[in-house]
């Protein structure tokens, strides 16, 4: 008979309450009801698998990166683990790592809801199937690197569950970006949020978050601005006014552009007013991490050089 466990208390975190059912050697699904939420299925104590709807799963995991086919989903039956493997779609290996990957991924975003309500179902099991577990600690602990990495990157929450756009003159001469990095770039279109960006690239939703951080400390994404609200249609007078004479239109100014120095190609620096400040900390050359720096040719830096002393 299984052991009944209470219903967590109101204010208990998703990791005290996991920490809770792990020590008991629960099986079940523990339910976190918020903002992102998901579930956490343990197996005797041991974590089995995690699911977020912030974070793609297993099956999104698989097909994005080539090894099934969508339409093989349709003829796996539930539980698929085995079947995947015993009809050579993917090695043992190959679907341990991937639910690994999917189970840390979802649980930074499951544990990290705040002001949550917690379910736990004794008898429920994960719908993949898998043999694999890692100890809640192992997984409390992965978190929570995760978390201070995300500060050390950008200690900003703005842009983790937000949606994201370019930001189309960043002020950097040059940038380096990474190719997950381009990707979200690319992708980036005010509506989608970092984990619609990684449910759409088959990434981790974590690493796509990660990267956004990177992009918005070196001020190449941020949140949209928000719109305006309409402004209001005032009713109609009773009578109305006479009639006011028309006066011309004045002419809008056109804002003030760089003008070129006489007798050269260069122009003078536009206003003060008219340039964007870089973010604290960010150069004019702004190289990622995970990007790919490479030297400047030797040649063209003698080329350089020549140029600027035949000036002289």
């Amino acid at each position: 008979m299984a052991a009944k466990h209470p219903r967590p208390a109101r204010g208990t975190t998703p990791g005290q309450a996991l920490a809770r059912l792990a020590a008991t050697g629960a099986t079940g699904a523990l339910t976190v009801v918020g903002e992102p939420g998901g579930v956490v299925f343990l197996r005797e104590g041991r974590v089995n698998g995690v699911e977020s709807p912030a974070a793609p799963s297993v099956d999104r995991l698989l097909t994005a990166c080539g090894k099934v086919d969508e339409r093989v989903w349709e003829t796996i039956p539930s539980r698929p683990a085995r079947a995947l493997v015993e009809g050579g779609h993917v090695t043992a290996a190959e679907l341990e790592l991937c639910a690994v990957q999917a189970l840390y991924d979802a649980a930074f975003f499951v544990l990290s809801t705040g002001g949550a309500d917690l379910r736990f179902d004794a008898g429920v099991e994960h719908w993949l199937g898998a043999d694999g577990t890692v100890t809640a600690d192992q997984v409390c602990d992965h978190v929570s690197r995760q978390r201070r990495m995300l500060d050390e990157v950008h200690p900003s929450e703005a842009t983790d569950l937000a949606p994201v756009v370019p930001v189309l003159r960043p002020g950097l001469d040059r940038v380096l970006l990474s190719g997950l990095q381009w990707e979200i770039v690319l992708h980036a279109d005010g509506r989608r949020t970092p984990q619609d960006l990684a449910g759409l690239l088959g990434r981790s939703a974590y690493a796509v978050t990660l990267d956004v951080r990177r992009l918005a400390a070196a001020g190449l994404v941020a949140v949209p601005a928000a719109k305006p609200p309409a402004p209001a249609v005032a009713e109609p007078a009773a009578e109305p006014p006479a009639p006011a004479v028309a006066e011309p239109p004045v002419p809008a100014e056109d804002p003030e552009l760089p003008r070129r120095v006489p007798g050269t190609f260069t122009f003078e620096d536009p206003p003060a007013h008219h340039r964007r400040e870089l973010p604290a900390g960010v150069s004019a050359l702004a190289v990622l991490p995970g990007a790919i720096d490479r030297s400047p040719d030797d040649s063209l830096l003698k080329r350089i050089r020549s140029a600027l002393q035949s000036l002289r």
